[in-house]
């Protein structure tokens, strides 16, 4: 596995990745006290969100900072590039999604197997 950018101690509340025109921003976002979401939306470079995912809840920021990063560390391994120079431009829709999530179902255990063949926001 490689080393990215993105590894360390610090917050992870947002990414940008980019491939061939497509983007795709990640968001680690609250959708209660203490309970959060890891959202992902994809689209073209200049349009809005065609395509979003959303996993959760997390019962602690650092498992859904975890999820977050297993999943760029995958988009990164499909060719997928950081952009940490780009600001996000749809948090308001990841914050829409975040709030889909029941926040009294089960928490997930934030382990990760990311297979970019069967989730959307890849497309």
């Amino acid at each position: 596995m490689k080393l990215h950018y993105f590894h360390g101690r610090g917050p992870l509340r947002a990414l940008v990745l980019v491939r061939d025109g497509r983007r795709v921003e990640l968001f680690v976002r609250p959708v209660g006290e203490e309970i959060w979401a890891l959202v992902a939306l994809s689209g073209t470079q200049s349009g809005q969100p065609e395509k979003h995912r959303c996993q959760g809840p997390y019962r602690s920021i650092g498992q859904a900072e975890a999820v977050l990063r297993a999943v760029a560390g995958a988009l990164l391994e499909s060719d997928y590039q950081p952009r940490p120079e780009d600001h996000v431009v749809w948090s308001v829709p990841a914050q829409r999604l975040a709030r889909t999530i029941r926040t009294d179902r089960t928490a997930s255990d934030g382990s990760c197997l990311f297979d970019p063949d069967q989730y959307e926001p890849i497309g």
